[in-house]
Formats: structure tokens, sequence, C-alpha cells
């Protein structure tokens, strides 16, 4: 009988989600060369190579992506099967706040992970501004996932996002670059407008939406370009580094990705955040 370790299949997961050796180690309790020695033994075992190196990091090879299909399965079962058996089965309802381009791009399959092992918990997912979310935390929100400038102590600071231009190319030729945003308030927003300002470079906003889906939409239909966190770019929608002359795009820096949990949460609440600190 051939078996695959879950320990090793677990850290093999968390390489491709964090995409360090060391992240990859600081969660799973273990150092950066007992991760690498896991995935060189799967690699042996398997007979195949699983991951090439990208840049600083790490890409998935053809087989690597196979696995990695089957060790996200094979996790989630096993943590269902030790759900089903806990002397305590988590249940209630939790509220989740959390901003509308992570509940598209991050969120859908850790969410589905999580209500797989705890079918007992019902959740309700709505999606807004940062600031409204921090502003209803306890009232409207259990847990809130958000952007801030600058953290805090009541802060779990989840990581850190790049932020880059996207939008059609060929609309940085125009004299005033035509902006697609959210409403005032918003941390892209206002760190776009911050940054072209610094640079004297000219702007309009043409379009504003709350929702991703809507500046995703506009962003398609070449109606302008904006800020948002690297991550979570659609991938139909090209990152844009430089404009005239390789001239590069002005800098609209970083934002910290933040959890925060309510006060008096229930063990439930308590039990996702853990879930979506650990997976995200």
């Amino acid at each position: 009988m051939k078996h695959l370790s879950l320990e090793a299949l677990r850290s093999f997961s968390a390489v491709i989600e964090l995409g360090s050796m060391t992240l990859a180690g600081e969660r799973m309790g273990r150092s950066q060369p007992a991760i690498s020695l896991q995935l060189k033994k799967l690699e042996q075992q398997l007979g195949v190579a699983l991951l090439t190196r990208q840049g600083s990091g790490f890409a998935l090879t053809a087989d690597g992506d196979v696995l990695f299909d089957y060790a996200q399965r094979m996790l989630a079962l096993n943590d269902q099967a030790w759900a089903q058996f806990e002397p305590q089965q988590v249940s209630g309802k939790v509220r989740l706040g959390i901003t509308s381009e992570f509940a598209s791009s991050l969120l859908p399959k850790v969410l589905g992970q999580f209500a797989q092992v705890y079918p007992q918990v019902t959740l309700q997912v709505t999606s807004a501004l940062s600031k409204d979310l921090l502003s209803g935390l306890g009232q409207q929100f259990d847990i809130i996932l958000a952007l801030r400038e600058q953290t805090n102590k009541s802060d779990v600071l989840i990581q850190r996002e790049e932020l880059v231009w996207v939008g059609l190319p060929g609309l940085l030729e125009q004299p005033g670059w035509p902006m697609v945003v959210a409403p005032e308030g918003c941390i892209y927003r206002r760190r776009a407008e911050q940054s072209l300002q610094r640079a004297h470079q000219p702007y309009r906003i043409t379009y504003t939406n709350t929702d991703f889906s809507g500046l995703t939409a506009a962003l398609n239909s070449g109606l302008g370009i904006t800020v948002l966190a690297k991550s979570t770019v659609p991938k139909d929608i090209p990152v844009l580094e430089s404009f005239s002359d390789n001239k590069p795009l002005p800098n609209p820096g970083s934002v910290n990705v933040i959890m925060r949990l309510a006060g008096g949460a229930s063990s439930a609440a308590s039990q996702l955040a853990d879930y979506l600190k650990a997976r995200i």
C-alpha cells in the first residue's frame, strides 16, 4: 500500500498559498529546511517535479497543479472528519464583513471549505467599503476583513498588499488619465489620486461604482484605469507598469489587510477567524 503524508500535503499547500517556504514553515510550526525536505520527499515519492522557481517565489508545474487539487480535497476531507468527532460541534450564525474585491477573489474557496468542515455554522457575508466595515463591527458584523493604512492593537495583520495600476494600456496615451474608482472613502481611490497628484499627472473620474464586479466590468470596457491590491486583480485585466518612454507609473504604495473580531464573539465566530487566519 502506498500512502501520501497529509502533513506533507498540508506543507505543500501552504507553500503554494503563501508563496514562501519560510512563511509555510511559520504556519506549520516547522523550519524552512524541514518544509523543503517534505516537498523533496513528495517529489521523490511521486517521481515528478512539483515546483519551479519563479523570481523570488514558486510556480506549480503541471504535475504540481494536479497534486495541489488532490491535496486541497484530501485535507478538506480530513478536516471534516476531525470536526465530525469534536466533543462539542461548532454551530451558530456568523456575520462576516469583507471588502468586495477579496470576497470575489480570495474567499469563495476558503469559505466553501469552512462550510464543509462546519456544516452547522450559518455564514452571512456582506461586502462593503473598509470604513463601513470598521464602523459596523459589533452591531452588523462578528468578524471583518478590511484594508487599513495603519494598524493598531485591535488589528490582526493578515497580509500586506502591494497596490498596482490596472486597465487597458492605450488609456495611458490620453493627456488626462480616465479613472474608474469606488466612492470617496475608498483607500484605493485615495492612494491613486494621491500618487497622481504627487506626479503632477492630470486625471479625471469617468466612472464610480461601489461593487467590485461593476468596477472590473468598467475596466474591461475601457472606461478607465484604477488601483487594486495585486492579489485581487482578475486574470483578464492587464497590470500596468509603465507608459510613454517606459516611464514608470506613480507608485500607489501598499496597504494592510487586517482582521478584527467583535468583543464577546461566539465560538463559531472565533473558529471562523482562526480558519481564515490559517488559510489566507
